[in-house]
């Protein structure tokens, strides 16, 4: 800012034209690369974010101007948060600098008011602070060299023109504060250095200086568009455009059998080419800083599989910059594929689902709706899947469950446990909730003594519950998360039918999968009920009084968070609440656990398809498990995470260690 207009003028006699010259062309060029990035947004497929409006700007204050998530990384948190905050406070900085390069006395009026003052001081202790982390931020990238971050010269360059525009401000308060400007107390203290120095050489030692830090930031302004630091321009928008529905729920594909029954043989079913990405699938690659964080935990890229969020991300987005001229000109069509041309199978079909990566990234980016895409194209178009989905989807088909087992061997697992079915129920008011056994509680061995476990808990709180038997079919996770969404429509639309004719108003179920599942994707076909999961319920019959833990169960347990009940649905204290009240137990936590916990491998339809790529996700997640816990149980409140870990500790011959549901440690504790 220039208060003393009368002596620092930056843009005397022909320097004015040469700045015009320098504004104009620099704005232009930058408004014409927005404008191609626009005409791109504008080409991609319709999406509806403009609901909830007030809801997306609370967010987008807490996430894009409060940094939240960027504060809950402890090694660069600040460091962001205040480069990011020191760019909205200099905001007014860089207005001022081109408003000088006009009328060198242009802010005066600010500057000379108390709310002037105040700016001064809040933009000194904010020039301070980004210089500090600008500088740790190279040294972090030159010496520590963190795992998740690439080595990027374009990132240095970007450092150095922060710096640069630092340093600029401050020498430009330097001179000004010798000349008897108004400034706060950096321009004070630097004042010292330049104390000797002539008024005309204090002018020159301005002018340079505002000449560089106005060039910096056109520099600096043209080289975002295009680039990884993109995001500098679209994640604030990015985060305002975030999905707002349930992290765990999945959009639904509306009249399947229409779009099957057309003749045009590009069916328009899921992402086969980047002409069928939305706007905001768009905006995502845009945005896409390439910070690692949505690989730091990614199970698949822990284990050394080919997938990798930030790479797909990142070869998206380059595919869509190498291919913008054909794009705007009409010829998006006759690009290639993106699987294969971009992205391997593998990556498609390494994915658990298991939303750690959404919920590292800083900017909302949405990579599961993608690739369940991908998927769907891949499934319900192509026929191209692995093949041992075929006997999963086969199973679902004809007998209602992935392990195609027959239907009548649904409810074996009751037998003598005296539980009845809602078809012999004659008035279902009498019912308090139906129990949704599940497929695995159902067929898998595991899995049905945790829905003995849970039944016989109930039973001894007095519970009025009954189960559907063999109308009850799989919930269609696995199915919809494999791509085929055809067989998942069809067997939600079974169970709806079977619920609503029964009035069906209360669920419990001791699968995070068919929880999340019946709780947020249902309703698409008229299921709306309140699902509950049996680690809540049983929470709930405690501090009801209507069961008691009596006996000691002396052993130290960790608890394994599921990703579908806890990143999917933030279900993290009820599990563990129920442990403590247990008297013996010693509950363990792993470094990775709650939101940041490790996937156990079986979820996105993984459950069922070969692993061999790579090391196996479970082990890697027992391996956590051990290492930083060391339990002598392992916990569990889903029947695959269950399956997942007993495999995971069979296998690599960990001694000395269990894994138990919840309800069964629960059900061991009572009377």
């Amino acid at each position: 800012m220039n208060p003393t207009g009368e002596i620092l003028n930056p843009t005397q006699g022909a320097f004015f034209w040469v700045f015009v010259a320098v504004f104009v062309v620099g704005l232009l060029y930058f408004v014409n690369s927005i404008w191609g990035y626009y005409r791109l947004l504008k080409l991609a497929k319709p999406e509806d974010r403009f609901d909830r409006i007030g809801e997306r700007i609370k967010r987008m204050l807490l996430f894009a101007f409060g940094q939240k998530r960027i504060l809950s990384d402890a090694s660069t948190g600040l460091m962001h948060a205040f480069i990011f905050w020191g760019f909205c406070v200099l905001a007014i900085r860089t207005i001022s600098a081109f408003a000088e390069g006009f009328s060198a006395a242009s802010m005066d009026w600010f500057i000379n008011s108390t709310v002037g003052t105040v700016y001064l001081y809040t933009k000194d202790v904010f020039v301070i602070l980004v210089t500090i982390m600008v500088v740790y931020a190279a040294v972090r990238r030159a010496f520590i060299r963190p795992k998740r971050v690439d080595p990027s010269l374009e990132a240095y360059l970007v450092l150095l023109l922060i710096f640069i525009l630092m340093i600029t401000d401050m020498s430009m308060d330097a001179a000004t504060a010798v000349l008897g400007g108004k400034v706060a107390f950096t321009g004070r203290f630097l004042a010292g250095l330049v104390a000797g120095v002539s008024p005309h050489g204090l002018a020159l030692v301005y002018d340079i200086s505002w000449w560089i830090h106005v060039v910096t930031i056109l520099v600096f302004l043209n080289l975002l568009p295009g680039s990884k630091h993109f995001h500098v321009i679209t994640a604030i928008p990015n985060v305002f455009f975030q999905r707002l529905t349930p992290v765990g729920e999945i959009a639904n594909v509306d009249n399947l059998e229409e779009l099957f029954d057309t003749e045009d043989e590009n069916i328009p079913v899921g992402i086969s080419k980047i002409t069928d990405f939305s706007w905001k699938q768009f905006m995502d690659l845009y945005t896409c800083t390439e910070c690692g964080r949505c690989h730091e935990f990614c199970p698949t890229f822990l284990t050394d599989k080919p997938l990798s969020p930030k790479r797909v991300n990142d070869e998206l987005k380059h595919f869509l910059y190498d291919h913008e001229k054909e794009l705007l000109a009409g010829k998006g069509d006759a690009l290639p594929t993106i699987i294969g041309s971009v992205l391997s199978e593998d990556e498609i079909w390494d994915c658990t689902t298991c939303g750690r990566c959404e919920e590292a990234c800083p900017v909302f980016i949405e990579n599961i709706p993608r690739i369940i895409d991908m998927r769907r194209k891949l499934v319900m178009v192509d026929a191209n899947f692995p093949s041992e989905l075929q006997q999963a989807f086969t199973g679902m088909e004809r007998n209602g469950n992935p392990w195609n087992i027959g239907m009548s061997k649904r409810f074996e697992w009751a037998e003598g446990l005296g539980i009845p079915l809602m078809a012999e129920v004659e008035n279902q008011d009498d019912i308090d909730v139906l129990f949704w056994v599940g497929c695995a509680g159902s067929f898998d061995d595991k899995g049905k003594k945790i829905a003995i476990a849970f039944a016989k808990i109930m039973q001894k709180a007095g519970v009025k519950f009954a189960c559907l038997g063999e109308e009850e079919m799989c919930c269609g996770d696995h199915a919809r998360r494999a791509g085929e969404e055809y067989l998942y429509q069809t067997l939600a639309q079974q169970n709806v039918e079977v619920l609503n004719g029964y009035k069906v108003k209360k669920i419990v179920t001791i699968c995070p999968h068919g929880f999340n599942t019946m709780q947020h994707e249902y309703t698409e076909f008229g299921g709306a009920y309140q699902v509950i999961h049996h680690t809540e319920f049983i929470a709930e019959l405690l501090k009801e009084g209507k069961i008691t833990l009596n006996h000691e169960v002396t052993k130290k347990i960790t608890y394994h968070d599921s990703c579908y009940l806890g990143r999917h649905n933030g279900i993290y204290d009820a599990p563990r609440d129920v442990l403590k009240s247990i008297e013996g137990v010693e509950l363990k936590e792993a470094s990775l656990n709650r939101e940041k916990a490790l996937c156990c491998g079986a979820g996105g339809g993984r459950m069922f398809m070969e692993e061999d790529r790579g090391t196996r996700i479970n082990h890697k997640r027992l391996e956590n498990i051990m290492e930083t816990s060391t339990p002598e149980e392992i916990c569990t409140a889903c029947p695959f995470c269950m399956t997942m870990l007993s495999d995971a500790v069979n296998e690599t011959g960990v001694e000395n260690v269990t894994t138990r549901d919840l309800a069964e440690i629960v059900l061991e504790a009572m009377d």
